[in-house]
């Protein structure tokens, strides 16, 4: 049975520590903080006094700290955030980056072969198993997928995964992450996107029981007061490349904008757009068009563009 391993060393980890440092989150973050424990971690998302998403991350507990295992380039961004209020605390934050390296697991062969390394894997969507110096957690998929977390002290477990094999190719992984609907904020989208345009309120990364966090009246009267005019979506096009800088028509009208994307093992793009509900909901004609400069001449290639189902109830 098959099993990737692939370095996913494009993130970064902030620690959360000290008496307070549940309570602090708890008003923070969008997430609930109680639900998380040594065998569950949580998806959730740090919004801005408007509604709009700063940071996405997953909570997990090791220890007595609190992780937040967010995009690379975000760490910075985050703890200075976080830092403007952690002051009235008895909690502490820090970078912790650079103590560990992250790994994906997919396949039909993922679960066996963690479980000859691990000797135990989470059996539920967003659990955990905690070890020294390592959390493996499961992600919500319809084929298991597990990201891996080991300190950079841990030579022997690292050893026994390079026994493996390890590919820095992301294509395969990026492209589970667009099934599953997984959309991750960089250093060039914070501060753009409300949590209803990425499905966040669907998917359960903003917890509407959970009480107060920045920006949350607002984020809860666009979730229960107005039917979104846009969303997330998943599309697949053939017979073209698709890219972030590719435009979504409907006619002669750009009507969306693309997230994510990456090539199918048959040849063809997934990708996840915004686009609006509306068009979506009428089964509009939606084209993708790349255009393309060769000397003076400009050419245009298009292809219809076909939406695909996608999970939107929280795990």
């Amino acid at each position: 049975m098959a099993t990737t391993l692939t370095d996913l060393n494009n993130f970064d980890l902030l620690a959360v520590s000290g008496d307070e440092a549940a309570k602090f989150l708890q008003g923070q973050l969008t997430c609930d903080i109680d639900k998380v424990s040594s065998t569950q971690s949580v998806r959730g998302a740090y919004c801005d006094i408007n509604g709009r998403v700063i940071a996405d991350m997953r909570v997990l507990l090791n220890g007595s700290s609190y992780f937040l295992l967010t995009t690379r380039g975000m760490g910075f961004a985050l703890k200075k955030t976080l830092e403007k209020y952690i002051v009235f605390s008895k909690a502490a934050i820090k970078i912790e980056t650079s103590s560990w390296e992250r790994f994906g697991a997919y396949g039909s062969g993922a679960t066996q072969t963690l479980q000859s390394i691990f000797h135990a894997v989470p059996e539920k969507a967003d659990g955990v198993v905690c070890q020294q110096d390592c959390l493996l957690i499961r992600l919500p998929d319809a084929q298991a997928r597990y990201e891996i977390l080991i300190s950079t002290d841990n030579d022997d477990l690292r050893d026994q995964l390079e026994d493996q094999g390890i590919t820095d190719d992301l294509e395969e992984w990026e492209l589970a992450d667009i099934r599953q609907g997984s959309v991750h904020i960089n250093a060039d989208t914070q501060d753009t996107y409300t949590p209803q345009l990425l499905n966040y309120d669907l998917t359960g990364v903003i917890d509407f029981k959970k009480g107060c966090f920045p920006g949350q009246e607002i984020v809860a009267r666009m979730h229960y007061r107005a039917p979104a005019k846009k969303r997330l979506y998943r599309a697949t096009v053939k017979g073209i490349r698709a890219a972030s800088d590719s435009m979504i028509m409907a006619g002669n009208e750009s009507v969306g904008e693309i997230i994510s994307v990456a090539m199918t093992e048959t040849g063809q793009y997934e990708l996840l757009a915004i686009l609006p509900c509306e068009l979506v909901e009428q089964k509009a004609a939606l084209e993708l068009r790349n255009h393309q400069e060769d000397g003076s001449d400009a050419r245009v290639s298009k292809a219809t563009l076909q939406i695909l189902d996608l999970p939107l109830s929280s795990s």
